[in-house]
């Protein structure tokens, strides 16, 4: 299972590979226990989500700086100095031992000494700090620039909550298809498959011991569908009613879309488009999974979204940095380097493409999935300077209190909280054409 881990770790580390897709091709090849796909994923993810320190680590008890390492050294050393120091329940020796046999199986038998030397090293120490635990920044291992953004953006207090909360790992979080069922009778069938399920407000559930969620009974019949709470607070910023236009750009996976339906009681016409044909297509599978009548899909640009209606509600979730999402993608914190030029204008022509397909006094639902100022605040402020035919005004629902969260401007900026991911919002009305 090591071997599969490192080859996960060498393409996201070496070949800037998104983990969850290098994870999920590599765990679909062969017939791998659940337990040991669960391996996997953890060793892939603690790795990540540890980086920083774990760099410390071997650069403490190694002559050698891990950025003039070889490349697959590098790897091994990382995936078994996590084992060491965070995973503790793996026997040390056995951490020591598959890392040297893993360098001797990839051709390099002449450093295998070397890396027996530095885990041998660490294995010694177990309990010697290599970083300040007094700063936040060592502590969930955050490279000094992201670090330094988050406080302009949240303020020294607010970043490093962001920081403890973000780096727990997630558990899967379901909503219940009340078009189908309810999520009294939604428990009770998956509690008698044997899935422990923890009920949230609002029809959804944490569930646990799911093994292939996809081959459960309730799954196969439409009873609910994987999403993150935080993205149906999106959803209730639409304001949809029975019988309304909604258009859903940049939809996939099709989450907000499925819920949309739910509370339209799959009464009206949603439409949910995305740029790629094939996620496009398993969105229209899972609608039909979940017996959606008024989702329709489309294979579409939303750049140039030609032939589309106008809307009562149009919702553009953009691509964005993602650092809302860190539970699940633990790579982005080190994959990140500031402000993206293209990805802003990217954002910026989205948006204005958006709102020529929203009606006269229509609603526009801005959304991204990071709390990066410039993608964020400061997006949506210069779209109404350039477009002063809209506004932002209110939500149509006050957050929780114990929503992790802060207002700006009539936005919501939804931060990482225990089951929820971080989420930016802003519902902004067409007050004139």
């Amino acid at each position: 299972m090591r071997s599969v881990a490192l080859a996960v770790l060498m393409e996201v580390a070496e070949r800037d590979a998104y983990a969850n897709i290098a994870l999920r091709k590599a765990l679909g090849q062969g017939d791998m226990e659940p337990r040991d796909r669960a391996l996997v994923t953890e060793l892939v993810n603690e790795t990540l989500r540890n980086l920083q320190y774990i760099d410390g680590v071997v650069n403490h008890f190694s002559k050698l700086p891990v950025d003039k390492m070889k490349p697959l050294i590098r790897t091994v050393l990382r995936l078994s100095v996590c084992q060491l120091r965070i995973l503790t329940k793996i026997p040390p020796h056995a951490a020591v031992h598959q890392g040297v046999e893993m360098a001797k199986a990839h051709g390099f038998s002449s450093l295998s000494g070397f890396v027996n030397g530095v885990l041998r090293a660490v294995a010694r120490q177990p309990d010697k700090p290599v970083t300040d635990p007094a700063r936040w920044a060592q502590r969930y291992s955050y490279p000094e620039g992201l670090a330094s953004s988050l406080v302009r953006w949240l303020g020294e207090d607010g970043a490093e909550s962001f920081a403890r909360h973000s780096h727990t790992p997630p558990a899967i979080p379901i909503y219940t298809n009340t078009t189908k069922t309810t999520p009294t009778a939604l428990e009770k069938s998956l509690q008698a498959q044997g899935v422990e399920c923890t009920p949230l407000e609002g029809g959804f559930f944490i569930v646990r011991n799911t093994g292939d969620i996809t081959a459960l009974r309730a799954f196969e019949e439409g009873a609910f569908f994987v999403m993150d709470p935080g993205a149906m607070w999106v959803v209730h910023a639409l304001g949809l009613e029975p019988g309304h236009v909604f258009l859903d750009l940049c939809a996939a996976p099709g989450g907000k879309a499925f819920a949309a339906a739910c509370v339209m009681g799959d009464a009206g016409e949603i439409i949910a488009t995305d740029i790629h044909p094939h996620r496009v297509a398993l969105m229209e599978k899972a609608a039909k999974r979940l017996g959606l009548k008024s989702i329709k899909t489309m294979a579409q640009d939303a750049l140039a979204p030609i032939g589309l209606p106008l809307a009562d509600a149009v919702l553009l979730d953009v691509p964005c940095s993602g650092l809302g999402t860190l539970r699940k993608r633990p790579e982005i914190k080190h994959k990140y380097k500031g402000a993206n030029t293209a990805l802003l204008d990217t954002q910026r022509d989205l948006l204005s493409a958006a709102a020529k397909r929203v009606k006269p006094g229509g609603v526009l639902v801005y959304a991204t999935c990071t709390v990066a100022r410039e993608e964020n605040m400061e997006m949506v402020q210069g779209f109404c300077r350039a477009h002063p035919g809209f506004a932002v005004e209110p939500l149509p629902f006050l957050p929780p209190a114990n929503l992790p969260h802060f207002m700006q401007e009539n936005c919501l900026q939804l931060l990482p909280g225990l089951h929820n991911d971080g989420f930016f919002i802003a519902r902004i009305r067409q007050i004139f054409p």
